[in-house]
């Protein structure tokens, strides 16, 4: 990998296609086979688009008063919405009509998520958790939680669905109404990120820190020092490295050996204006940065020197040290933000999607108003992926 740094540092993304969609674009997802993006606009409809030429695929209806999340199956058959009505439709991506309709049990979906190899849809609503079969049944309904569900997540596995409240971190196998863990923590709870081996699970809280629970211990940490609330997380493919937002800087937590405690993490800078989508390589060591202003980075972390904020053990201070320096790196690939005279497409990047397919690497960045953007550049030899993830701000 360090030959890719090489080659390619301080060079620039090339546009493969742009696509308008006429709406605010609030959510983004990638399909598995990298064939298919989903696109989700605040007034509802969700936009079908070919990744490979941009081309509109179809277009769903989606939800009154606006679609809110997005999942595709693990074999890319369906696609799962929950909107602003307190629905979740499951979508067949060759039928224009939604397959199922389901009750979410409040107003608002506030997040969906298919289970890894199994044909389960998890759906959170107000403070409901739902566990549905394709044929739209309810398998399990779990006990009501202590206030609104701020995100759902399943271990990679499959073993465990995870919702985050606040003040708690609850884990349930998908037989069993009860949590089989929870995780304690006084604050509010914004994102959840397992773990790829799931070990660790990590959350992005609203006081500006990044709390970290040990899967068979309990034991937990808490990363602080941030200037603003943390809503990006992303683990690389490994589960060594733990990327952050809650800064204009990301910050990367080297979760190896004994863990983070007591550590100081790498510091990439390049942006500056607040991180708002922040995404690893589903298969390889590059990581996608992007910003408010548009722009979008994609790091492959070397060693030079730079301060961050600490990690220490629950309950401890929080402490700097200005002779603690660690590594960090300048991005090997960078595309600039929105030209100033298009106005129509300048705004937040609110959602990133990063895929790999036979042939080339693709990434794709989405501008919130209205512009759907792909980015690609010419792989190295040997490092061609078949795969996909995604990244969303929540706004």
């Amino acid at each position: 990998m360090p030959r890719l740094a090489a080659a390619y540092s301080g060079k620039a993304l090339q546009t493969a296609w742009e696509v308008r969609v006429g709406d605010h674009v609030i959510r983004l997802a990638w399909s598995p086979a990298g064939d298919l993006i989903a696109v989700a606009c605040i007034a509802g409809p969700i936009h079908i688009i070919d990744s490979a030429s941009g081309g509109t695929v179809r277009v769903l209806e989606g939800h009154r008063f606006g679609t809110q999340c997005l999942d595709w199956s693990h074999d890319g058959q369906f696609l799962a919405s929950g909107g602003q009505d307190g629905k979740v439709r499951i979508w067949e991506p060759n039928s224009d009509r939604a397959l199922r309709e389901l009750d979410a049990g409040a107003s608002r979906v506030e997040e969906v998520a298919f289970a890894p190899g199994a044909p389960r849809l998890a759906s959170a609503a107000g403070r409901l958790l739902k566990l549905w079969n394709l044929d739209g049944e309810t398998v399990q309904t779990y006990p009501l939680h202590p206030s609104t569900i701020a995100d759902i997540e399943w271990q990679r596995q499959g073993l465990y669905l995870t919702s985050a409240c606040y003040g708690q971190l609850a884990t349930f196998k998908p037989d069993a109404p009860d949590p089989v863990k929870t995780f304690q923590w006084k604050g509010s709870i914004l994102t959840i990120a397992w773990s790829p081996n799931g070990d660790y699970v990590a959350t992005g809280n609203q006081d500006a820190s990044v709390h970290f629970w040990y899967r068979k211990t309990g034991k937990d940490l808490e990363m602080s020092g941030y200037p603003t609330k943390v809503r990006q997380l992303t683990w690389d493919p490994e589960s060594r490295y733990l990327a952050t937002g809650g800064s204009a800087h990301v910050i990367i937590w080297d979760c190896s050996g004994k863990g983070p405690a007591g550590s100081r993490p790498i510091t990439l800078k390049a942006h500056d204006t607040l991180l708002s989508a922040l995404e690893y390589q589903h298969k390889g060591s590059l990581l996608a940065s992007g910003c408010q202003n548009g722009q979008v980075c994609v790091w492959h972390p070397a060693k030079t020197q730079t301060p961050g904020p600490c990690a220490s053990e629950s309950g401890g201070h929080r402490r700097r040290s200005r002779n603690c320096r660690r590594r960090a790196s300048r991005p090997v690939l960078t595309l600039s933000g929105p030209r100033p005279q298009a106005r129509e497409t300048s705004g937040t990047l609110t959602s990133l999607v990063c895929g790999w397919r036979s042939g080339g690497r693709r990434l794709c960045r989405l501008i919130a108003h209205a512009l759907v953007q792909s980015c690609i550049h010419n792989p190295v030899r040997g490092t061609s992926r078949n795969c996909a993830s995604t990244a969303q701000a929540r706004t």
